[in-house]
């Protein structure tokens, strides 16, 4: 194993028998926003909630309707102005309802609003879904090939020592304290080599054909024009990202309007009904059918408190609204500070993390020449090679948690699946 070395695309593409076919992050995210399921389940409830306005509506039209009778007589005769059979069209229309069905338009109008909040709400979900899967799996893929090149590192430190136990037989112990750090790392590269291939299934959650072997264009994605650049450099600025139309906001404001109509469509059981009807009926004074013309009101006189209690768990449901509503306005706030300090926290670690990685590797290049002279001994050369993977490691970690911010950051503030999409605003379906 003296020469051998771990290519770490190479092995894992022959381990995983991936078609290769190129797919960038913007792609991903835009598939998942076209065809995910809860997606599809959030437009169908909107659609449903506009269906129902549509429905409240009718109650100002006319009701028309036909009831038809067959008449059977033990003697087998009718009396005058009577048929075996007969048709009776009715129509009738409200007059007045007391504000019950004008505020049942209003609250299918509103919960209406609260389903299209809820689908763009939707939309930024399983655009951070999408996009946080594809970054973790170029997280997860330069954090294998960190672990490959460590163990090859390792394995350059085992061949000098093998050279050298070949000569002095008093360096074994020098030799298996380096084969067990070897066989260390190399358990290291496999777990990472485990995590690279979950992450690959995570992102096949979202695109549905062929995978390629690494991410292709995430710097150009978190460039300055790409989707995940143009980030808030302040707290103040992010903060003003958060405004009444971010979608968590706009949704419970809209069930507070919900809400109130509900509050008026209670009160409005409580006031009398005033309906004109026209029907056809059997005239009993002369036997004949004739159209009948009446004018309807109804007046709730007592129920028991039923029409009390309603106002009343109407009131308590408004109450309920309004207080989430002022929740929704605190999480949404809250949400957003604590993404752009995680933002902020990991561009710093990824530029500490940097510096710390080039000194750690300069220092594994030169106690590696000065075990090679006997100036260091092997136990300094291997503690050195682990600060530097461990430097390391903690840079691409943070260099990576800083993009991830970044989507978390815009999906907080309501913004990341419009930056995702062909059109900003406007998601196409697709075609069934």
């Amino acid at each position: 194993m003296a020469g051998f070395k771990w290519a770490p695309w190479g092995v894992l593409a022959a381990g995983l028998s991936i078609n290769l076919q190129a797919q960038t992050l913007p792609e991903v995210v835009n598939q998942a926003l076209q065809a995910y399921p809860s997606i599809q389940a959030a437009a169908a409830q909107t659609s449903a909630a506009r269906a129902d306005i549509a429905r409240a509506r009718s109650a100002h039209y006319p009701q028309l309707g036909m009831s038809a009778t067959a008449n059977a007589y033990s003697s087998g005769v009718f009396p005058s102005g009577t048929s075996r059979t007969a048709l009776s069209p009715t129509a009738k229309l409200n007059l007045w309802s007391g504000g019950k069905i004008e505020a049942e338009v209003e609250r299918a109008q509103a919960l209406t609003q609260a389903a299209e909040f809820s689908e763009a709400s939707t939309l930024d979900d399983v655009a951070q879904l999408a996009a946080e899967a594809y970054l973790n799996w170029a997280k997860t893929a330069d954090l294998y090939s960190l672990a490959v090149h460590n163990v090859n590192a390792h394995q350059d430190t085992l061949s000098d020592i093998r050279k050298i136990v070949e000569v002095d037989k008093g360096r074994r112990a020098d030799y298996e304290q380096a084969l067990v750090r070897m066989e260390s790392a190399q358990l290291a590269m496999q777990q990472r080599k485990s995590d690279f291939t979950q992450a690959i299934q995570r992102v096949q959650r979202f695109w549905r054909t062929d995978m390629d072997a690494r991410p292709v264009g995430v710097d150009k994605a978190v460039a300055q024009t790409g989707p995940l650049g143009n980030i808030p450099d302040t707290l103040a600025q992010a903060m003003a990202m958060v405004s009444p139309q971010l979608p968590a906001i706009a949704q419970a404001r809209a069930k507070v309007l919900a809400a109130q109509a509900a509050v008026r469509v209670a009160k409005g059981q409580q006031w009398p009904t005033v309906d004109f009807t026209v029907s056809r009926q059997q005239n009993s004074a002369t036997g004949r059918l004739e159209a009948l013309s009446q004018l309807q009101v109804n007046a709730p006189l007592y129920n028991g408190g039923g029409s009390t209690a309603a106002v009343e768990a109407a009131v308590g449901q408004l109450k309920a609204a309004e207080f989430a509503q002022e929740e929704a306005k605190i999480l949404a706030r809250e949400k957003v500070a604590l993404a752009w300090q995680e933002w902020a926290s990991a561009k710093g670690r990824a530029a500490t993390g940097s510096k710390q990685s080039l000194v750690g590797d300069k220092l594994v290049d030169a106690y590696r020449q000065q075990f090679r002279i006997a100036k260091r001994s092997l136990l300094d050369l291997l503690n050195v090679q682990a600060d530097a993977f461990g430097y390391r490691t903690a840079a691409q970690a943070a260099f990576h948690d800083e993009r991830l911010a970044r989507v978390r950051l815009l999906a907080a503030a309501g913004d990341l699946a419009n930056r995702f999409a062909a059109e900003p605003g406007r998601l196409l379906t697709p075609a069934p």
